[in-house]
């Protein structure tokens, strides 16, 4: 799996959990979602297993932060940590054989199970979940995050779908499809039933939703723009028209670029758009824009592209390779 399909993907699942904690109405480490209140001694119970599901977690977080770097986990330690999680388990099922239909216990559940490491158990509650109330959004949105990022993909469309059909005004939901059809685009074809250019239509399609509902995110911009790296020239009879068609995709490579660093608010995301623009310029044939793109990268987190960038806008000029 490429570094861009993996960071994507692990993004996705990120935001999606969020999203699905948030609808379900379960606190989390990091999230501040509103607690019911009631005197019910079922919530009252629920309420204290969230609590200590929280506090270990922040245990847990203390005990691996306080390792140096480096440091390996040691048996006794993750004897502890195996432990603490059994403890939490053991509360969850308790909690859930004396209340089978409570969906926000399943819920909570396969987010305790997906914080250990054990995402295909996560699933499965989730999934027990979508059964009990189908009409929850987000569930079917975290579940079709798994299934892009574990399998089976072909799952991963049609919850998306759903989702949508549940909530059409959830930016992120169109974002997560929108980059699921482009990053698995044999999947879309058989999908959708339509050719690769057919599915980098459909993808600016579903993006073209998520940017009308949240027009300054920064990280929907840059996907919207890398989208234009697939998307190939219309077909020409002349080596004019070739090159024109060339130019109009090269141009809006651009300007989607140009768009998403009007966005970018740190200069690690501003100097990661502009190698970006530096290589449409290159493609263009324009060797000085590219050069001042470049120029303006100096993140040392960088190095190891604009590197390879530079050497490509040498060779296309048919300068020599710089010596060390």
């Amino acid at each position: 799996m490429s570094d861009v399909l993996a960071g994507a993907l692990s993004l996705l699942l990120a935001t999606n959990k969020t999203a699905l904690l948030n609808t379900a109405l379960v606190e989390r480490a990091g999230i501040a979602v509103p607690v019911n209140a009631t005197n019910d001694p079922v919530e009252v119970e629920f309420q204290a297993l969230l609590r200590l599901d929280d506090q270990v977690s922040d245990e847990v977080e203390r005990w691996l932060d306080a390792l140096p770097d480096g440091t390996e986990v040691s048996a006794e330690l993750k004897a502890r940590i195996d432990g603490r999680h059994e403890e939490v388990r053991k509360r969850y099922t308790a909690f859930m054989e004396k209340n089978p239909k409570n969906a926000r216990a399943v819920i909570a559940y396969g987010s305790f199970l997906g914080d250990i490491g054990d995402e295909f158990a996560m699933a499965d509650q989730w999934e027990k979940a979508r059964a009990m109330d189908p009409s929850n959004p987000a569930v079917w949105n975290n579940l079709a995050g798994h299934y892009a990022h574990r399998g089976p993909i072909e799952k991963a469309f049609p919850y998306f779908e759903k989702a949508i059909e549940l909530k059409p005004d959830e930016a992120q939901y169109w974002h997560s499809l929108g980059t699921v059809t482009y990053l698995f685009r044999r999947d879309a074809e058989k999908y959708y039933s339509i050719d690769e250019q057919g599915v980098f239509k459909k993808a600016f399609e579903f993006y073209a939703k998520a940017t009308a509902l949240r027009p300054l995110d920064f990280k929907l911009a840059s996907d919207v723009a890398q989208t234009w790296y697939g998307v190939k020239p219309a077909t020409a009879e002349t080596d004019a028209a070739k090159k024109a068609a060339e130019l109009i995709v090269i141009d809006s490579g651009l300007g989607a670029w140009t768009n998403a660093l009007r966005l970018a608010t740190l200069d690690e995301e501003r100097e990661g758009v502009r190698l970006h623009m530096a290589r449409w310029q290159i493609k263009a044939g324009r060797w000085s824009e590219a050069r001042t793109h470049l120029d303006v990268v100096t993140n040392a987190i960088h190095t190891t592209v604009k590197v390879r960038i530079e050497r490509t806008w040498r060779e296309k000029q048919g300068l020599p390779p710089v010596t060390q």
